[in-house]
């Protein structure tokens, strides 16, 4: 019989959006066989890596931010910089999804628009909004959003199942909710934000969101603590 712990970790991993019941059914099927842990099993089958299950474990940091009027956010391992908008160079719509591009040490990033991907219009006033850089496949992009707030370790009871109902056909967009006092954020899966290749590296002198998220304004200037 499988032990407690090992139960729990594999229902912490999918409460997190990291596997699937199916996943968690064929890895009980393998460490019958092999008498494994379970996390072992796990990361033997590519289900998760070793960083996953630390990540449950621990509680999982991320990049909290707004669009509209609901908050969102990205692990903090896949973000590599935040910055302050600048003017960048639109694109035709014919050139996939990007919405422009940004010349970032003399490298020129895709620009996608979340506001835009969720069906939002583009803020009337871009000034005071903020370019989030992410990596995917070792290679990055520019979201572009309303506001950054801050990063935020949500511990395990903080984070809940996304319902299949929530958000319909854009569901896989997101691995997992987060509840902080109360607020609600919707944690991305930011490989299902675009599917293009041929994106830009990033350079090498960009540095982990961890050093670079932008201080809190003071209190009373309009924004709100986590």
């Amino acid at each position: 019989m499988m032990k407690s712990q090992e139960k729990s970790l594999g229902e912490l991993l999918r409460q997190a959006g990291k596997i699937t019941h199916r996943q968690i059914q064929v890895a009980l099927g393998e460490q019958k066989k092999s008498h494994e842990p379970i996390g072992k099993v796990l990361v033997r089958l590519g289900f998760v890596e070793e960083r996953d299950i630390l990540q449950v474990m621990q509680g999982m940091m991320a990049l909290t931010f707004r669009v509209g009027s609901e908050w969102y956010g990205i692990e903090t391992f896949r973000i590599r910089e935040v910055l302050k908008y600048s003017p960048y160079k639109p694109l035709e719509p014919s050139q996939g999804p990007w919405d422009g591009e940004f010349s970032l040490r003399g490298r020129n990033l895709p620009l996608l628009s979340f506001q835009k991907f969720l069906g939002l219009p583009l803020p009337a006033e871009a000034k005071g909004t903020w370019y989030i850089v992410v990596e995917k496949d070792r290679k990055a992009f520019i979201l572009w959003v309303d506001q950054v707030r801050e990063v935020a370790r949500f511990k395990i009871e903080q984070i809940e199942p996304v319902p299949s109902y929530l958000f319909g056909k854009k569901n896989e967009l997101y691995y997992c909710l987060g509840r902080i006092k109360g607020e609600l954020y919707s944690i991305l899966n930011p490989d299902k934000l675009v599917e293009e290749p041929g994106w830009a590296k990033p350079s090498p002198e960009v540095e982990n969101a961890s050093t670079m998220i932008p201080p809190l304004p003071p209190p009373g200037s309009g924004d709100r603590k986590a």
